[in-house]
């Protein structure tokens, strides 16, 4: 019975750790331009910008508790660089009950517009918009969104959808199992090769008129749309396509193994 109570008041306290809503506000202040960089096991991520010279991050929590025995939150600036780590607590039992296992953590930031961005999240989803400069961006498994950003572009999910928006020099989109849609706005460049991947998901690639490229599209099981003026070079197939636009230039390539790809004007 003594050691039924004990491990009775045991499991009590780690359900305390889990359900507990709790937040986490940050401001840092940047002189010029920032970078940023948060990583996660477990939330989802959401990035806008603003007209302040100051990095807010906002952190939200459904069931866990903020600070010992639940989310520690390692951070540190140095310059402009700022640097935000969410670790979780591990416990050796699972948790069944249907209220702990439906928890949220939510990391929202507002930052200024121009920098370097790199954020990671083993479970979630990622969104950033309005940005300018270097992004990085991986989700273990989670869909992302991209919207309204200008300059280099990495993103990659294992299991979700990827939807991106802007003006582009390089990007480098992958998912393992999702589909993926992408439109380069007008003053997009293939400054060096793109990469568009999707191991099973239809791809939607929409690029300006005057957009100069060379072309490589393969499908596993799905067909291929264009809607664009493409000199074809070598046999055109129902499954590979490989071809300049607009006089050629650096590569796209693009691949899905089960799903059709759609080449569109923006």
């Amino acid at each position: 019975m003594q050691r039924f109570a004990l491990s009775l008041f045991g499991l009590c306290l780690a359900v305390t750790a889990f359900a507990h809503a709790d937040e986490w506000s940050k401001t840092y202040s940047i002189a010029g331009k920032p970078d940023l960089r948060v990583h996660t096991s477990d939330a989802n991520l959401n990035v806008d910008t603003w007209d302040k010279s100051t990095i807010e991050v906002h952190v939200t929590s459904a069931h866990y508790k903020i600070g010992q025995g639940g989310i520690t939150i390692e951070e540190h600036q140095n310059g402009d660089s700022v640097d935000i780590e969410l670790r979780y607590p591990h416990h050796n039992f699972v948790i069944n009950f249907g209220s702990i296992r439906d928890y949220r953590v939510d990391v929202d930031i507002h930052m200024p517009r121009e920098g370097h961005v790199n954020l990671r999240t083993g479970d979630g989803a990622i969104r950033l918009a309005n940005f300018k400069g270097n992004m990085e961006l991986e989700s273990g498994d989670g869909h992302e969104e991209i919207e309204s950003v200008d300059g280099s572009l990495r993103a990659h999910t294992s299991d979700g959808h990827i939807s991106a928006a802007g003006r582009f020099d390089t990007l480098d989109l992958h998912t393992g199992d999702g589909r993926i849609e992408a439109r380069a706005l007008a003053g997009s460049v293939v400054s060096s090769d793109w990469s568009i991947r999707t191991g099973d998901g239809s791809v939607t690639l929409q690029l300006p008129d005057n957009f100069a490229a060379d072309v490589d599209l393969r499908t596993g099981d799905g067909h291929i749309n264009l809607s664009l003026p493409l000199t074809v070079q070598g046999n055109l197939g129902d499954k590979s396509v490989h071809g300049k636009l607009n006089g050629g230039g650096n590569l796209i390539s693009v691949q899905t193994g089960d799903g059709s790809i759609r080449i569109d004007k923006s």
